[in-house]
This record gives structure tokens, sequence and C-alpha cells, in this order.
């Protein structure tokens, strides 16, 4: 593990059973990913190309955040998120920047929502636009992955996140994990 855990509260070390959990929200997102630019590809090279330019840019969107995490240049469990970020941050930041706080989150965050939110809207508009209703079956799997995918994530890298005291949606962890 890289980086100074003294600057965190949360700092997981991690072991080999927690890096083989973390693969269990990797492959539906996976799945989906590799779905989704399958069938934008089969009807349009350019709809696949803009799909993984809209991933591409979530991931530049959340090099902010991993510059200050304890795990930068180390494991990382957004890479099981299909994220490229934690080593995109390394050869950006030298040096590991200062903890998030939640003001500093607040533009990262934005921008991950956007290209992110945007990516998987983008995707289902022509998923949908495309091949519905001829492979309806198909494009409601593809959107049952990315659902599932979301929960697992959820419950399974939130609660060991260095940022699980700053970031919004590890916040909403802990108080449906207390309900």
């Amino acid at each position: 593990m890289s980086g100074d855990p003294g600057k965190h509260k949360n700092v997981h070390r991690w072991t080999k059973q927690d890096m083989a959990q973390h693969l269990l929200p990797a492959i539906p997102l996976l799945v989906f990913y590799a779905g989704t630019v399958y069938l934008l590809d089969a009807s349009s090279p350019y709809l696949a190309v803009v799909f993984l330019l809209l991933w591409i840019a979530t991931n530049v969107a959340v090099v902010g955040i991993c510059a200050g995490c304890p795990y930068r240049g180390g494991y990382c469990p957004g890479l099981s998120q299909l994220y490229f970020a934690p080593l995109l941050s390394v050869m950006i930041y030298r040096t590991p920047a200062k903890p998030a706080s939640i003001r500093s989150f607040r533009v990262p965050l934005l921008l991950l929502g956007m290209f992110g939110i945007g990516s998987y809207l983008f995707a289902f508009y022509w998923l949908f636009a495309l091949y519905w209703p001829s492979r309806a079956i198909v494009v409601l799997a593809l959107l049952g992955l990315l659902i599932l995918h979301m929960p697992l994530s959820f419950f399974i890298l939130c609660p060991k996140c260095s940022y699980n005291d700053t970031c919004p949606m590890a916040k909403v962890h802990k108080a449906v994990k207390k309900s």
C-alpha cells in the first residue's frame, strides 16, 4: 500500500480475500461494458467510441479524488470498478495530495456523476433505440447487470474505502447500515 495512512482515519489493510471479493462487483460491470460496446459497435462504431470516451472522461474526473488516497500507487478497489484513475493519478500527481475534504470532493464528484451517469444514459438510450424490441432480453439483461453491480459495489467496497467519512455515497452506506 502506498501513501501515508496517518492522513486518513479509514485505512484498511487489504487481504487476498478482500481482493477476491472486490471482483464480485466487477463481473457484472465487465459483462455490461463488453455487451454494450459489442452491441453499439454492431450498429455504429461511432456509438461505441463515444461510449468509451465517456468512460475515459469518467476516469479523468476521478483522478483528483484518487490523488489523496492512501491506496494510491498500490492495490485499489476502484480498479475492480474498471477505473484506471488510480493509476492515472500516480502519473499526474508525483506526490500524494492531502486527503480530500467534502469541499474538494464536490467538483470531481460532479464530474464523475455527469460522465458516469451520462455514459449509462447514453448507452441505454441507444440500446433501447436500436435493439428494442428485437433484442429486448439482451437490453434488459445489460440493465440488470448494471443494477446488480451498484449494490454489490456499495456494500462490498464502501465500508473499506479510505474516504468513507468524506464521500457522500459512503455516508449513505453508513446510514443504510445503521437502519
